[in-house]
Formats: structure tokens, C-alpha cells, sequence
């Protein structure tokens, strides 16, 4: 994420100097992950989708003051959760959750165990959301966007430890369920390879 932070504040930079090329690059290389951030927000993929695009337009017409941002990719995450929360205030619409199938049938040697696998990440996915609100939320900031926990505090306005804490709690309950759900506890290396499948 370090190394993402550096480039990033480069290309701002550059779009600071009109770089077209430059904003392009910073919106193929962003976009998809800042939609799915969006989205533990919005939980509609239109909106999502409607409130990053709406970051990129300000960003492009605000340009001239990009050079002033010091942590850039921490300025993304909090312009995209800001325009989340705005339109949660001035709209209603009905959530829905958007339920990814990353699934390989390749990796099994026949369907039926393809299909075991599915509804197993299918339903864990589903304790996913079923999360508390701020857990679900710093949990997919983590796991899904990459975020370190100071980096999600920064964004949340939340101590690391508050974030380490949910993070905690979200990985115990998430566990307890699988084990209940299979008859068997998983170990922890196969749990974090179907926590990065659900996603």
C-alpha cells in the first residue's frame, strides 16, 4: 500500500498540471476498488458506482489543488465514503446486497464438489453482512480493499485499536460460524483463503 500511495501521489501531481494521461491512469487503476469500498456503504452498485465517478469528476475540476494532498489514497477513500453517506441523507432506495461468485469450477476435480464449495462461500459470505454495521465495513476495508488499520482508522476517524478490535471480533465470529456451519473447525490458513475467495 505503500508503494500504491507513492505512485498515486505522483499521478496527482501530474493531473494537477492538466495531465489527462495522468488522470486516465489513476482512474483504470482505482476505480474497481474504490466501487467496492463504495459499496459497503451503498450496498447498489449504480450508486457505488455514481458516487466514485462523481470523486473523479471533482477531482478533475479541483486539480489544481491536488499538489496540497499529502496522504492521496487516504483523500480518495474519504471523498468517495463522504459522497456514500450523502447520498444515504438525500435518497431512499432499497439495499441490496451484491453477492459475488469468484468460484472456479477448475479448481475441483468434479461440479458436485465445485457446488460444495460455492454454497460454502456463499454462506460465508451472508455472515459477512451479517455483521455488525462498523464491523462489516472495516472488515471489507481490510480484507478486501487492502487497507492497513491505521489507514481505516484514518478514514473512519476511528484509533488503530478501535479498527484492530473489530477487525478481532468480526475474525472470532466468522469462525465460530464456519465451525458450527461445517461440524469441524477449519485452520486458520484455509479460513483466510476463504475469506479472500468470498470477496
Amino acid at each position: 500500500m505503500q508503494q500504491s500511495a507513492v505512485n498515486t501521489k505522483h499521478l496527482f501531481n501530474q493531473i494537477s498540471a492538466g495531465n489527462r494521461d495522468a488522470f486516465d491512469m489513476l482512474f483504470r487503476n482505482r476505480y474497481a476498488r474504490l466501487v467496492s469500498f463504495a459499496q459497503t456503504f451503498v450496498h447498489e452498485s449504480d450508486l457505488a458506482e455514481e458516487a466514485v465517478s462523481d470523486v473523479f469528476v471533482s477531482l478533475w475540476i479541483h486539480r489544481e489543488k491536488l499538489t496540497t494532498i499529502d496522504n492521496v489514497d487516504t483523500y480518495l477513500y474519504v471523498s468517495v465514503k463522504n459522497r456514500c453517506l450523502n447520498a444515504l441523507r438525500n435518497k431512499t432506495y432499497s439495499v441490496t446486497i451484491n453477492e459475488q461468485d469468484n468460484m472456479e469450477t477448475a479448481e475441483y476435480e468434479n461440479p458436485h464438489e465445485a457446488m460444495e464449495h460455492r454454497e460454502l462461500y456463499e454462506k460465508l459470505n451472508r455472515l459477512i453482512n451479517q455483521l455488525p454495521e462498523q464491523q462489516r465495513i472495516i472488515f471489507r476495508m481490510i480484507k478486501e480493499n487492502g487497507l492497513t488499520a491505521k489507514q481505516t482508522a484514518e478514514i473512519l476517524h476511528l484509533s488503530p485499536r478501535t479498527v484492530e478490535t473489530h477487525i478481532y471480533k468480526a475474525l472470532q465470529r466468522l469462525e465460530k460460524e464456519i465451525t458450527e456451519y461445517l461440524g469441524y473447525s477449519p485452520k486458520r490458513k484455509t479460513m483466510n483463503r476463504m475469506i479472500m475467495l468470498a470477496f
